[in-house]
């Protein structure tokens, strides 16, 4: 049934295609409110599908129109930003499709003891600056597992169902979401780089390490939660005391 549906959205998608069941596989089987990603693949489209239609009803009918909709924004406000991917799509009020990028997580890199050339941190880091300037945070990208090395070596950073625009929030948050983003690319250099860490950018990461620690709400959907409560909140108490905090150590 699953496939079905799929199949038919995608033919509507793509009218002038014919998507076929055996090119249709699943990558990751998500249980309750996580996504079911399928990989659809033939000569000419290599795909990934994010769909919660196995979902309960009360999931579909929020979390998972949520999602579907956050990462949807988030790409289409990031178009034509080198690593992100270039084609993507809404299937349904549940399910988005997206280009397939062939290469590894860092997080499996990390386990397997690799290294990569500092030139693609370098890139990684340029990378996250742009979509900075899009307005656009991620806000998960101290999870390796987001970021990619392609088949040709280059950064790619994926999951975008916890990025937002930051602009509506105060200066000091926005300060706080960016630099998240960064130790994230940090995180990633100091762990996989065949070049240490520069001394800066190791400061950097240790600094917003130590504010981390105290940072209780943690990974997805609760860390986009805290953040939205903690902008509101300062937006209307105009907190000099919250801002003082992360100042001191941002």
């Amino acid at each position: 049934m699953a496939t079905t549906t799929l199949l038919q959205q995608l033919n509507s998608q793509f009218p002038q295609h014919q998507f076929s069941a055996e090119n249709l596989t699943v990558v990751h089987k998500g249980r309750f409110a996580n996504a079911i990603v399928f990989r659809y693949h033939d000569e000419q489209f290599d795909l990934i599908i994010k769909d919660f239609q196995h979902s309960p009803w009360w999931v579909r009918r929020s979390f998972a129109r949520l999602s579907v909709n956050q990462e949807y924004k988030g790409l289409s406000r990031l178009a034509g930003v080198s690593g992100v991917a270039a084609r993507f799509c809404r299937l349904s009020p549940v399910a988005l499709a997206y280009d397939y990028i062939d290469g590894e997580s860092l997080r499996t890199l990390v386990n397997q003891q690799a290294s990569l050339p500092k030139a693609f941190f370098s890139e990684l880091e340029r990378m996250v600056s742009a979509m900075h300037r899009r307005g656009v945070v991620h806000l998960d990208l101290r999870n390796l597992g987001n970021i990619l090395c392609s088949a040709d070596g280059k950064p790619y950073i994926i999951d975008f169902q916890s990025s937002m625009s930051y602009a509506r929030f105060p200066k000091w948050l926005q300060r706080f979401m960016r630099r998240s983003d960064i130790s994230g690319v940090y995180k990633a250099w100091s762990k996989l780089s065949e070049q240490s860490l520069p001394p800066s950018k190791e400061t950097y990461l240790k600094r917003f390490n130590h504010v981390r620690k105290r940072w209780i709400f943690r990974g997805y959907p609760m860390q986009r939660a805290y953040t939205w409560a903690t902008g509101i909140i300062a937006q209307g108490l105009h907190s000099d005391f919250l801002r003082n905090i992360f100042e001191r150590f941002l």
